[in-house]
């Protein structure tokens, strides 16, 4: 993902974590704008951070990644805070239609 990302005019990936607990810093450290985030990383259900991350970090927007497209998924990733859910097996350029939409929110 870091290498699509950074393949895309004008963008740029900070950082890139397999580890749910190292998200958090990770944002904190870096002041990301967006975050891209696996909707399942080791260590957990990126969704039930997801409301943490949006009470700690609220200048943040968080794009969830899922190969999942079932409707109740899409509405609960909404739910817990998500500004976009794209699909990985969708178009890259979904992905950097959400992540740009984001940064001119």
């Amino acid at each position: 993902m870091q290498t699509l990302i950074n393949e895309m005019t004008g963008l740029r990936c900070v950082a890139s974590t397999a580890f749910l607990d190292e998200v958090a810093p990770l944002i904190a450290q870096h002041q990301a704008q967006v975050a891209v985030l696996d909707i399942q990383l080791r260590g957990g259900s990126t969704m039930k951070l997801l409301p943490s991350l949006c009470k700690d970090f609220p200048s943040s927007r968080f794009v969830i990644q899922s190969g999942h497209s079932n409707p109740g998924l899409i509405r609960s990733a909404y739910a817990a805070g998500a500004h976009a859910y794209v699909l990985k097996s969708g178009d890259i350029d979904d992905l950097n239609a959400a992540i740009r939409g984001l940064i001119r929110s």
